[in-house]
């Protein structure tokens, strides 16, 4: 029997809630601004995850043992996903869900050309190959 990873399985799971997320901000943006929407979601989050972290109480003593390395990161990390938040739902207000969407997930590509270049991963030939043709799967899709 095929096991499959853990990782997958909450990769594939995040992937659908974002597909449905990607749907109800779109629908949510017909009258209201996209800062907005930002804002709220960003709250609704906040909220969600904080209640998550109390139920998971050995989460509070990781807070406390970050080093300032970590808070770094953590802030760099923040920053961009606001702003990738931001772009997305200005852009998902103004376009069509599919398309937008198409757009946003490319993010991958970026990902990985970024952990070769910052993380020193190793592109192997099934990686280039496979960004190639998603790169081009993306054109395909969206024009």
């Amino acid at each position: 029997m095929v096991s499959i990873p853990t990782w997958f399985i909450y990769a594939l799971l995040g992937a659908i809630f974002a597909a449905f997320s990607t749907i109800f901000a779109k629908i949510g943006l017909q009258e209201i601004n996209s800062i907005t929407v930002t804002t709220l979601r960003s709250i609704i989050m906040a909220i969600i995850i904080f209640i998550i972290f109390i139920l998971e109480i050995r989460n509070i003593n990781n807070l406390f043992n970050l080093s300032n390395k970590d808070y770094i990161f953590v802030i760099l990390s923040a920053i961009f996903g606001a702003l990738s938040w931001i772009a997305f739902f200005y852009a998902l207000k103004i376009g069509e869900a599919s398309n937008v969407s198409i757009i946003d997930r490319s993010s991958f590509l970026f990902v990985i050309l970024l952990s070769i270049i910052i993380l020193n991963e190793d592109l192997t030939i099934q990686k280039a190959i496979a960004s190639i043709l998603m790169f081009i799967a993306l054109i395909l899709l969206v024009v």
